[in-house]
């Protein structure tokens, strides 16, 4: 995949990331002004039905088959790139950025965007970086359950995205562009409905003869609308 196209999409990325958050901030505080209009006068007639809306209240947090819509994440990675030939590079670190929609309580679709930078090739004394653009289908293998065994607030996930990515290393000319493939397992945290954490870890299997690919671990937050 060229670099400008690379480029290019991950600034439409980032740039709908932040138009969905902008969006969601503005429909949440439109409901927020709602409810204190209405909630004074409501809250005198009925009880409440979900309690308390603190950290990891399972009343509170939508589960599999109540959340269905847009979210978005950002995480801190570390990992390694992997040259064919044996050649070592250093532990690096670098960033993921996430925007996907659930379609299913199963299901979802996302595009990702990751980045690593830093690692020194071994006896070169030149830093690799690597830049990838993945889209591809999210697996929650618990929301085909009908029973759950842990608590909804906690989704494992495993997921696999195609797309292109670029690997270089400074100063000495080499830049590949490359198909890549990639291969995820981790897991959501939700503190509130709609503020969460993430952890995961994986590889992205690159189609060059030069590199193998690159390892990485992440975490992050995220935000579902």
């Amino acid at each position: 995949m060229d670099r400008v196209l690379i480029e290019r999409s991950a600034r439409t990325l980032c740039a709908s990331l932040i138009l969905l958050v902008a969006t969601s901030a503005a429909a949440q505080t439109s409901s927020d002004s709602q409810a204190d209009d209405w909630g004074e006068s409501e809250s005198a007639s009925a009880p409440t039905s979900q309690g308390s809306s603190g950290i990891f209240d399972e009343k509170a947090i939508r589960g599999y088959r109540e959340f269905e819509g847009f979210y978005a994440q950002f995480g801190a990675s570390v990992g390694e790139i992997e040259f064919d030939g044996g050649r070592d590079v250093d532990t690096g670190g670098g960033f993921t950025m996430t925007g996907g929609y659930r379609i299913f309580p199963w299901l979802a679709a996302e595009a990702n965007i990751s980045y690593l930078g830093g690692g020194e090739v071994d006896g070169t004394n030149r830093e690799a970086d690597f830049f990838s653009v993945t889209f591809g289908p999210k697996l929650f293998p618990m929301g085909l359950l009908d029973e759950q065994p842990i608590p909804e607030y906690v989704q494992p996930y495993m997921l696999i995205g195609i797309g292109g990515g670029e690997y270089d290393i400074e100063r000495t000319g080499f830049e590949e562009s490359t198909f890549i493939a990639r291969f995820i397992f981790g897991f959501d945290l939700w503190f509130t409905d709609h503020l969460g954490s993430f952890v995961e870890g994986g590889y992205h299997v690159a189609a060059d003869d030069d590199v193998d690919g690159t390892g990485l671990f992440t975490v992050g937050a995220q935000y579902r609308f």
